[in-house]
């Protein structure tokens, strides 16, 4: 398996085009990190991530329905199965067309939070994670329990296995394992959040488009307003001005060149190839009308 990392925050998002494409995301797994030690930033950071993900899948398999309808279909059909049929909540989930993995670090700060905060955050990831027909835990460097349950997950996606021992862990007390579409709106709302209705969350065939605002709002009243992304950006921009390295820097520069200039590349091949097989397909459409007129 090839993991690539793209830290550094939304600024790097364009990069989610480089291991996301039309010709590798029948095998892709995609795993977005949220920091439990910020639960101010939790929501407004993972619907980011989840949106720009999204956006650059549905773009790849919008792709494959002009070159390989065949995996277009078989992407589609995969994602329907991991929110069952005959699941209750099957016609408001919207599972990606890739498995989505996703990973709340630093379990080890949470766990001494009060309960009814980490009640809080788990149900706003549970829900999110449920909407998205994503599999979720939460990961400690010092809890080996966690890290465990996080073996073995990522084994079973990036492998395509499935393993005899099920384990689906909810109680925000303990590290949680939620895989996709092990999950209910009627479990994660047995209680509300202070101030809140069902319907602000979901509908009868479909999530609120304003549940994830109602989710800030939520977790603004309980930690705080939420730290701007640009605050963080600004932060760690000083700190590489501080600590100039020319080295390391113009390295730096020569990898950041090379990359635009693979993306550039793949974004052409791939324009060839979709050129190709169009052509490809014209000529055969004119070679039947051909047969057909000389019978």
């Amino acid at each position: 398996a090839h993991i690539w990392e793209l830290g550094g925050g939304a600024r790097l998002r364009n990069l989610v085009s480089v291991p996301i494409t039309p010709q590798n995301i029948a095998h892709n797994v995609a795993a977005i990190v949220v920091d439990l030690s910020k639960p101010e930033n939790l929501v407004s950071d993972l619907c980011e991530w989840i949106g720009i993900v999204r956006a650059r899948v549905d773009e790849c398999v919008a792709s494959l329905r002009q070159t390989n309808l065949a995996t277009a279909n078989a992407l589609s059909e995969s994602a329907s199965l991991r929110i069952p049929a005959d699941h209750a909540d099957a016609r408001i989930v919207d599972p990606l067309a890739i498995p989505l993995l996703i990973i709340a670090n630093k379990y080890d700060i949470y766990k001494d939070m009060e309960s009814v905060q980490k009640k809080t955050i788990c149900q706003a990831l549970r829900f999110i994670a449920h909407s998205n027909g994503a599999t979720l835990l939460t990961v400690g460097a010092r809890d080996k329990a966690s890290q465990n349950n996080l073996r073995m997950q990522l084994t079973q996606l990036l492998f395509r296995t499935s393993s005899s021992k099920k384990v689906e862990l909810t109680n925000h007390d303990k590290p949680m394992v939620v895989p996709a579409g092990s999950d209910s709106y009627e479990n994660i709302f047995k209680s509300l959040p202070k101030g809140t209705d069902t319907t602000d969350f979901i509908g009868a065939r479909s999530v609120n488009s304003e549940a994830n605002v109602t989710w800030e709002r939520v977790m603004e009243d309980m930690f705080g307003p939420k730290r701007p992304t640009d605050e963080a950006d600004g932060e760690e921009k000083k700190e590489d001005d501080a600590f100039v390295e020319p080295a390391v820097d113009e390295m730096r520069a020569q990898r950041d060149a090379a990359l635009a200039q693979y993306k550039k590349e793949a974004e052409r091949k791939l324009q060839l190839e979709i050129s190709g097989k169009k052509s490809s397909s014209r000529s055969k459409s004119k070679s039947k009308s051909s047969s057909s007129s000389r019978k």
